[in-house]
């Protein structure tokens, strides 16, 4: 079998090596998509905005990186095989890069910076001087959805990369490192931000004492130096990336255009699912059952027929042009649809594994007063299936090589469905903690060793000129589901 150029200088190199080095900024931009959760309130109160009347606007700082995140992957897969994975690669890390330096030199009173100049807009627009808390928190998002657009594309530019170095036959381990990466970033995002902001305000006075002492006029750190972090972090796997793939051989690229108007549709429709899906749902805490819960707000019909409309359009326009941001004649290969559709149904099975935890803790609480305790045993709760879940991706990778895809997703599959069975016979508003952990487990892990081989499936089963847009198309809606049962 004829290798490609491609393939054969990444061997040279160590493809694991470059492997690992491609795995750092796809962490560092998981762990970005929850980790502002931790300290939320925090940003709220240093900016000098009341809680009640800035929730709905503050929440766009989680959620907008949530929605870029993944709408980025839709398309950048599709320009990696144009323009060539290593070019891909280092766009996506600058424009993460840029994001984070914009909210990490946030300026909360909006006299510099970014802020400053979206408070001098707010000015213009509205005719009057406006807050500049509101102008430091409007930047913030803007930071935030600049980070997720460079962060999200990494991830299928990644998986890419792992069709170009490895062959079909090894492909099922890197694809569970990198799905593994991706998964413990956004599990740990919460605890990392948490932990590292009550070390900063803990150690407070000696890092002003230590600044002082080498004649460094900074302030102490606080939330923003976790941005400040990403940049050297970032600078060297970007320089790590380079290093390794010197020399290697282009790979093989697509030919054509851009789908600027598919990629305008497919982005529409994706916004409007995630927002029409994700409305918030009112949850009274003193239910006595499950059916208690509160309907959707009045617009999220609107933009979920918005959403078909600009999705039916996109199939129109695909099936139409020359050179379609995604070539839907491969859904003609059984392993290319069968992998998708066993992902879109183990991505609303993780959907629903993420929301059935915190609706029950939260239905069963006695009052107000108690909702601090319950969002703390919701993450301990949610971590019993996120955790093993995570870990589960890399020997899911380990028995596709051995055992094949097929048996793998299976077992994986057989699995989640015991978790859920027992979900289905033993949940109660009573029910045990220790009986949900465990449950949630078995759940997590099944739904864990999936990762590499359905992602593996569906790659393999690509033209090499297409291993980027098959790449986005099998991870996007696996991360639309993520997306909104965390909005």
């Amino acid at each position: 079998m004829t290798q490609s150029p491609t393939v054969t200088a990444a061997r040279a190199i160590n493809p694991w090596v470059v492997l690992a080095l491609v795995c750092i900024p796809v962490f560092v931009g998981s762990l970005d998509l929850t980790i502002v959760s931790a300290f939320l309130p925090e940003i709220i109160i240093q900016f000098g905005l009341p809680i009640e009347s800035v929730t709905q606007d503050a929440v766009w700082i989680v959620s907008g990186y949530l929605l870029a995140y993944t709408v980025s992957m839709t398309f950048m897969g599709r320009v990696s095989d144009l323009i060539g994975r290593r070019r891909a690669f280092v766009i996506c890390l600058i424009i993460f890069m840029i994001g984070s330096f914009v909210v990490a030199e946030i300026d909360p009173s909006a006299q510099s910076g970014l802020s400053n100049v979206v408070y001098n807009l707010l000015f213009r627009i509205e005719g009057r001087r406006p807050d500049p808390g509101t102008a430091a928190l409007i930047t913030v998002v803007i930071g935030r959805v600049i980070q997720a657009l460079g962060a999200g594309a990494i991830v299928p530019v990644s998986l890419a990369l792992v069709g170009d170095m490895f062959p079909a036959a090894r492909r099922a381990r890197p694809l569970g490192l990198i799905g593994a990466m991706d998964t413990l970033g956004w599990v740990l995002g919460h605890l990392y931000g948490g932990i590292m902001v009550n070390w900063f305000a803990a150690n407070k006075q000696g890092f002003i004492d230590l600044f002082a002492s080498l004649g460094w006029n900074l302030p102490p750190p606080d939330w923003r130096t976790l941005f400040w972090l990403n940049l050297p972090i970032s600078v060297i796997a970007l320089i790590g990336v380079l290093w390794a793939l010197r020399g290697a051989q282009p790979q093989e690229r697509s030919r054509g255009r851009f789908d600027f108007v598919g990629t305008a549709l497919i982005t529409g429709a994706l916004i409007c699912l995630v927002l029409g899906l994700g409305a918030n749902i009112e949850i009274s805490t003193s239910a006595d059952s499950f059916d208690d819960i509160g309907g959707l707000p009045p617009y999220a019909v609107p933009v979920l027929i918005a959403g078909l409309v600009m999705f039916i359009g996109f199939i129109v326009v695909e099936t139409r042009i020359r050179d379609p941001l995604f070539d839907l004649k491969l859904f003609r290969r059984r392993n290319f649809s069968a992998g998708l559709a066993t992902n879109l149904f183990v991505g609303f099975c993780l959907m629903i594994g993420l929301l059935a935890v915190p609706i029950l803790v939260n239905v069963r609480v006695a009052d107000a007063t108690a909702l601090a305790e319950a969002a703390l045993q919701v993450g301990i709760l949610l971590s019993a299936l996120t955790i093993p879940m995570a870990l589960a991706a890399i020997p899911g990778g380990w028995l596709a090589d051995r055992i094949g895809n097929a048996r793998v997703a299976f077992i994986g599959l057989a699995l989640a469905g015991v978790g859920f069975a027992l979900i289905w016979q033993t949940w109660t508003l009573d029910v045990a903690d220790w009986i949900i952990a465990v449950e949630m487990a078995f759940v997590g892990v099944g739904i864990g060793l999936t990762f590499s081989p359905i992602s593996a499936a569906v790659i393999d089963t690509a033209d090499q000129d297409k291993l980027g847009t098959a790449s986005a198309v099998s991870y996007t809606h696996l991360r639309a589901h993520e997306t909104k049962a965390n909005l």
